[in-house]
C-alpha cells in the first residue's frame, strides 16, 4: 500500500474512487443500492456488488493525502463535473456533431476551466498509475500547480459505437476503466516510460497517452490547449459479438419495457 501522496509527498491517507462518485450518483442515485436498484461491479473477472457510491469496492488504496484529494484538487472535480453533466445532457447535439466546444461547456471563463479539467484527468490518471505499483512521472506532478506546463501526457476523446447499442435510459450507467498499458524494450530492466489507458462514462471515452503519440482515429490532440476538441470513434466489438450483443439490449427492453 501507498504511503506517501504522490502529489505532495505527505502522509496518504484518502482513497480516491476508481470510478468517480458523481458519475455513481448521476447515473444511479446515492443509494443504497439492493432489489431492483442492485449495482455490480467487475474487475480482473470478479463480480462484487456495490452497496452504495461510497463504497470501498469503487475506490483506490490510499494514494493521496486529505488535502491534496479535496481542497487543493477540488476545482479539477468540479471542472469534471461539469464537463460530463454537459455532454451527457446535450447528447443529441455531440454525437451529431462530434467535438465539444469548451466555451459552450463551461462560458467565459473557459480557458481555465478547460484547464482545471486537464488537471482531473492528470489526478486520475495519476492514481491509476500508482495503483499499478508505477512512480507518477513528475512532470504530471508538477503541472497540478501550473497555468503553463510541458508534460508527456496527451488526451483525446471517442466514442464508443457500440455503447450507443444500448438503450438510452441504460448506457448512461455504464462506467468504467480499461486496462493499462506499458511500452518499452524488450527484456529490459529500465522501468516502461510510456502508458496508455482509457475510461469512460456511456459513450464518452477520455483516452490517456503518455510519451506515446496520439492515435487519430481516438480524436484530436489535447493538452488543455484548445477551445474545441474532437471526437474519434471505435468499436471494439467484431460483428458476431456485436449482433449477440443487440440481441441482449433488445431483450433488456422486452422485460423492463421501453422508454
Amino acid at each position: 500500500m501507498t504511503k506517501n501522496c504522490w502529489i505532495c509527498g505527505g502522509i496518504a491517507d484518502s482513497a480516491e474512487h476508481r470510478l468517480k462518485k458523481s458519475d455513481l450518483v448521476r447515473a444511479h442515485g446515492r443509494g443504497p443500492y439492493v432489489g431492483s436498484s442492485e449495482l455490480l461491479h467487475f474487475r480482473a473477472g470478479k463480480q462484487t456488488q456495490i452497496q452504495g457510491p461510497g463504497s470501498k469496492t469503487v475506490k483506490y488504496a490510499p494514494n493521496l493525502c486529505q488535502y491534496c484529494n479535496s481542497t487543493y484538487t477540488q476545482p479539477f472535480d468540479r471542472a469534471y463535473d461539469q464537463f460530463i453533466d454537459w455532454a451527457m445532457s446535450n447528447e443529441e447535439l455531440v454525437l451529431r456533431r462530434r467535438f465539444i466546444d469548451f466555451e459552450e461547456v463551461f462560458g467565459d471563463g473557459w480557458e481555465t476551466l478547460q484547464r482545471n479539467l486537464y488537471k482531473y484527468f492528470a489526478k486520475s490518471f495519476g492514481c491509476r498509475l500508482v495503483d499499478a505499483g508505477v512512480s507518477v512521472p513528475e512532470d504530471m506532478v508538477e503541472l497540478l500547480g501550473k497555468e503553463r506546463f510541458r508534460t508527456g501526457l496527451r488526451l483525446s476523446f471517442a466514442v464508443n459505437e457500440d455503447i450507443l447499442l444500448i438503450p438510452h435510459k441504460y448506457r448512461h450507467g455504464f462506467i468504467g476503466k480499461a486496462d493499462l498499458f506499458s511500452w518499452g524494450p524488450r527484456e529490459s530492466t529500465v522501468p516502461p516510460e510510456s502508458f496508455t489507458w482509457n475510461e469512460h462514462v456511456s459513450w464518452l471515452t477520455a483516452c490517456y497517452w503518455y510519451n506515446r503519440a496520439v492515435d487519430g482515429v481516438y480524436g484530436s490532440e489535447w493538452v488543455a490547449d484548445a477551445k474545441v476538441v474532437y471526437f474519434g470513434s471505435f468499436a471494439p466489438l467484431d460483428e458476431n459479438s456485436r449482433a449477440e450483443f443487440i440481441e441482449k439490449t433488445k431483450s433488456l427492453d422486452e422485460s423492463k419495457g421501453q422508454e
